[in-house]
């Protein structure tokens, strides 16, 4: 399926100018002001840069909460992001292949999110976000990404919820990422993805989960569908499925500690060599110990299986120490901190390798010094390793990549509907192989603004 982007843009931004609410529900609900004057208020719904990849058991669409577009019991969000940026390096290369190339580019990000309740305790959610990029000089960078996804939400008496998920995205590889092979254009993919949950949290837990995510990469780096050509990233086709078990019980009014296993099944169209099988069991736990703190994390074994002996791809298998998790503080009314951890298997395009290992860390600081005024800081650290030596550069070492990303941003509320951003990005990828390293800088002034 292929949705036409530019046809709807017009009509996402035609809700946008034309559907907006009248002056009296342009305010913040009281009752949320309350709870938090200062976070409560920032329009920062925007698609611009958001992420791209569907992952995992990645079930859920961030809702927006607050906006007062009403069609009966239909609630309506019509958000729309601009932004002009500034990059030094477009390619995120070194000088090994040509040097630095800086650009001028312009993104647009429309988008529209539905939420219908019904019967008390459903919730059907339609969403659309974009992010379309559009490049100065270097044109053969423009992307037109989108996500299209449907979400139905049920919460019953005693402690059942279920979440059913649609989705469809086009995306492409980041430049710099380390599946970012593409060089005359970024790496470009159609994904669809179906999955569902089903929790009970009481005095006991239980939470079973599954979910399937198809890949198809698209464009003139594709190639024919038979893989014949050289770095034809078709070879990259394939169909991935997900299923999850949990038990455990409840030790706080809102903290359950849990035993979690799940199975991931990565199936190739044509590149055979990679099907394979990753299994995790962990010790998991849920909470929200006070109204300050939130968070989820995993801490366990993780294995990864590959059906096939190769001779031209290295290791078949992996054993390892697996974690992932999250936590969100807030230690005051104006600040909010979101601290990540990870460790995982990922698929790799590195040649005489099969897989290689991420382990990383995010952390996200907000802080309100006004209602109208707020900072933001971000620092991301991944550290990649390649499951087999390869030789380049004349030597043969196991390739160790580490990723570095810093950034600031400032954000002004002009209406409790619309605001602006200013955001400064530093990125680093630091190697044991000089020719992939490269730093980049990008510069970028925003506008969102969400109903």
């Amino acid at each position: 399926m292929r949705i036409p982007v530019r046809a709807v843009i017009g009509v996402l931004f035609f809700l946008c100018l034309f559907s907006s609410p009248p002056a009296h529900s342009q305010v913040t609900p009281p009752q949320l002001i309350q709870l938090n004057p200062f976070l409560t208020q920032q329009a920062r719904f925007t698609n611009v840069q958001y992420t791209l990849y569907p992952s995992g058991f990645d079930l859920a669409i961030p809702l927006i909460e607050t906006g007062n577009i009403m069609a009966g019991p239909l609630a309506v969000h019509p958000h729309f992001g601009v932004a002009q940026s500034y990059t030094d390096n477009v390619f995120r290369a070194d000088t090994t292949f040509g040097g630095r190339k800086s650009d001028w580019y312009q993104t647009l990000a429309p988008g529209l999110q539905l939420q219908l309740p019904f019967m008390s305790r459903y919730k059907l959610v339609a969403d659309y976000r974009s992010n379309i990029e559009r490049y100065s000089t270097e044109s053969s960078q423009d992307v037109e990404d989108y996500t299209l996804a449907t979400n139905l939400l049920a919460e019953y008496p005693g402690g059942l919820s279920v979440k059913l998920l649609e989705e469809l995205r086009n995306g492409h590889d980041y430049r710099g990422a380390a599946t970012a092979t593409g060089v005359a254009e970024p790496n470009k993919f159609f994904t669809t993805s179906y999955g569902g949950e089903a929790q009970f949290a009481s005095q006991m837990f239980v939470r079973a989960r599954f979910k399937s995510i198809r890949w198809e990469f698209i464009g003139p780096n594709a190639g024919p569908r038979d893989g014949t050509s050289f770095g034809d990233i078709n070879t990259r086709n394939r169909l991935e499925h997900y299923a999850s078990f949990a038990v455990g019980g409840r030790v706080a009014p809102k903290s359950y500690v849990f035993l979690e296993g799940w199975t991931s099944r990565q199936l190739y169209e044509i590149n055979k060599e990679l099907d394979s099988t990753v299994t995790v069991v962990s010790l998991g736990s849920t909470w929200e110990a006070t109204g300050k703190t939130t968070g989820n994390f995993a801490l366990g074994w993780q294995g990864r299986q590959y059906d096939r002996a190769s001779v031209t791809r290295g290791s078949g298998t992996f054993s390892g120490l697996y974690f992932n998790g999250y936590i969100t503080w807030k230690p005051q009314e104006q600040t909010q901190v979101n601290w990540g951890l990870y460790r995982r298997t990922n698929e790799t395009v590195l040649g005489g390798t099969r897989f290689f290992i991420s382990t990383g860390t995010t952390l996200d600081v907000g802080h309100s010094f006004t209602e109208k005024w707020r900072g933001t800081l971000q620092l991301v650290y991944d550290h990649d390793t390649y499951s087999d030596p390869i030789f380049a550069e004349g030597k043969s070492l196991q390739r160790k990549d580490n990723y570095l990303t810093l950034g600031a941003g400032l954000w002004y509320q002009i209406q409790p509907w619309l605001g602006t951003r200013a955001t400064y990005t530093y990125g680093e990828r630091m190697s044991n192989f000089n020719s992939v390293e490269y730093t980049s800088s990008v510069l970028m002034l925003s506008a969102q603004a969400q109903f």
